[in-house]
């Protein structure tokens, strides 16, 4: 569950509660960034903003819930369940992008379960809110369609990227994407524990932490600080292609 407390401005970072979109400092990357300021001033349904701390589980497939959610800051981790029981991360996502969109795109229900990686901190948006803001700014149609077709097509490249290949050549291209994607601007990014790394390349836990273990004793891989890494870019697309 998120935590939540007393209204105020969501550019007060110490705040979880009603959103203030038309006060948002990172706005221009968020599902609502085509909107001007007045889009919010009238809206049927709150909303609100909620810090998730990591492993918490947004929402579970096959459920409906009447919310989809932008994510301000952080990385979420879209999980299928297969029918043998196993789990496979079918997509990352991170600052700027929203989740939960199949519900505007006719679905009945979360097509994967949502698990906050880190720190998650959001705004979680009722649907009705969304319909709402299409029908009186017909630009957020084209937005959320737009975002829609670019996670499919980003997840398409990564299926193929991490899902072909030897065992090496996934977790390097695993690493590249953390780096391409979900870095900082000092361009330190958080490394996926190993069970996950294993879950989105399709390979085993052992195999995915000997060589990360190798990755860092050859220098390609290297922390920075906490669960902060920095990596050789030029090495790991040489691994990429080479192994």
């Amino acid at each position: 569950m998120g935590n939540e407390s007393g209204q105020s401005f969501c550019t007060n970072a110490e705040w979880m509660g009603r959103a203030h979109c038309d006060k948002c400092h990172i706005r221009q990357l968020m599902l609502f960034s085509e909107l001007p300021d007045t889009a919010f001033e009238h809206l049927l349904a709150p909303i609100d903003h909620f810090l998730y701390p990591p492993g918490s589980v947004l929402y579970e497939a096959g459920t409906h819930k009447p919310f989809i959610y932008s994510i301000r800051r952080g990385m979420v981790k879209l999980v299928h369940a297969a029918q043998d029981g196993s789990n496979r991360i079918v997509r990352l996502l991170g600052n700027g992008s929203a989740i939960g969109l199949e519900l505007l795109d006719g679905s009945k229900s979360y097509h994967h379960t949502a698990i906050a990686v880190n720190q998650v901190d959001l705004c979680k948006i009722p649907v009705s809110t969304v319909r709402q803001l299409e029908s009186e700014h017909p630009a957020l149609c084209k937005h959320v369609g737009k975002q829609l077709q670019d996670q499919l097509n980003i997840a398409d490249q990564w299926i193929v990227a991490l899902g072909t290949g030897a065992a090496r050549q996934r977790v390097a291209q695993l690493v590249l994407v953390l780096e391409e994607f979900f870095s900082e601007d000092n361009g330190a990014f958080i490394l996926l524990n190993r069970e996950d790394m294993a879950a989105m390349t399709g390979i085993a836990v052992e195999t995915v932490s000997r060589i990360v273990a190798e990755f860092k004793r050859q220098k390609i891989l290297y922390r920075f600080k906490d669960n902060f890494y920095m990596c050789n870019v030029a090495a790991l697309q040489e691994l990429s292609r080479y192994g």
